[in-house]
């Protein structure tokens, strides 16, 4: 059975992701929507098994995925204004739906289109609700789903559950804060909001400065955190008498630590992956049985998926991944969570 789903990545990372879906399930086709999203059509299983692939740490660049109950070549629709297309998803939706369900409701483009997404969601929103379908902002079972793609445009109702993040296309918008100092602050504000919060007391954090992450890690709970960068920190961070400075290396600092176990290493250190990863298996004896790594790779566009498989086997020797994904905050990186083994 043909099964199409909706899948979002990094426009940048398109490629990678569709490659490690040809090796990790079984692809009829994929076919593209836009500059940041395609349709994968499964020979066996659907949305759940992409899904689970995904939260495996098998696809590493898929951010988000959508049921896709219609689809359409977007130059088939341009005849139509914002409003027909909304009546053209309503078609779609009301087919899987009843009255009285609840639903949450997605709408979003993938690169340049006819319409704003804005304009095809209010008339959407209406005939859902003129149809006895209850449209609430979170919380809901299913998402009706609609893609405005350059080359397609998809429709369908899923399981919020398997979608892998509740914004639209994976689209996470986090605010400033003012107590912000470097907005690599929201790559660990967004992976907290997946993962939770690492227990634990004592932190390190590798490449620390200006001080995002130590900031980040200080307001989640950790009563002490080793802030490791010969670069200066913000004045605001070394304030906090909890904020511990180590002018040195992540290398000389691994090598001289000798205070007893810490339960979190984070590392957002500008280096090649296979170098992060070995950093990383070096500094595992700094971290008490179980404790965890949160650590970015630095993949550039050069062949990542080969990048990825080979830091991640180094990385393997001190550790279990918990967590493998390109976030949204995430430029040419991927974040990964392991826990010591």
């Amino acid at each position: 059975m043909d099964t199409p789903v909706l899948f979002s990545v990094a426009p940048d990372y398109y490629r990678s992701a569709v490659a490690e879906l040809r090796r990790t399930l079984p692809v009829g086709k994929v076919t593209r929507v836009g500059e940041d999203a395609g349709i994968v059509h499964l020979k066996e299983g659907g949305q759940a098994e992409v899904a689970q692939a995904s939260i495996a740490g098998d696809l590493r660049f898929v951010r988000h995925l959508a049921a896709v109950d219609a689809e359409s070549p977007t130059a088939r629709l341009e005849h139509l204004d914002a409003e027909g297309v909304s009546e053209w998803a309503a078609d779609a939706a009301l087919d899987e739906l009843d009255p009285g369900d609840e639903v949450g409701l997605h709408v979003w483009d993938s690169g340049e289109v006819p319409w704003s997404p804005g304009k095809i969601r209010r008339p959407l929103l209406e005939m859902l609700m003129d149809n006895g379908v209850r449209v609430v902002t979170s919380g809901a079972e299913r998402t009706v789903s609609v893609c405005v793609g350059t080359e397609r445009t998809t429709a369908g109702v899923g399981l919020s559950g398997l979608g892998l993040c509740d914004w639209a296309g994976g689209r996470i918008r986090l605010a400033a804060r003012k107590e912000q100092v470097s907005r690599a602050e929201f790559k660990l504000e967004e992976l907290f909001g997946f993962i939770g919060t690492p227990e634990g007391d004592v932190a390190v954090d590798l490449g620390a400065s200006p001080g995002g992450w130590t900031r980040i890690l200080r307001s989640r709970g950790f009563g002490t955190v080793h802030a490791v960068d010969p670069a200066e920190l913000d004045p605001r961070v070394l304030a906090d008498d909890r904020v511990v400075h180590h002018r040195t290396t992540a290398g000389e600092f691994i090598a001289a630590y000798d205070e007893g176990p810490v339960d979190l290493i984070v590392n957002d250190m500008r280096m090649v992956p296979h170098l992060t990863a070995h950093t990383m298996v070096e500094a595992a004896d700094l971290l008490r049985p179980g404790g965890q790594v949160v650590v970015t790779f630095k993949l550039g566009t050069n062949n990542p998926v080969k990048q990825t498989d080979e830091s991640l086997e180094t990385l393997q020797e001190a550790y279990e991944p918990t967590f493998i994904r390109q976030l949204q905050h995430n430029r040419h990186e991927l974040t990964v969570v392991a826990t010591r083994r």
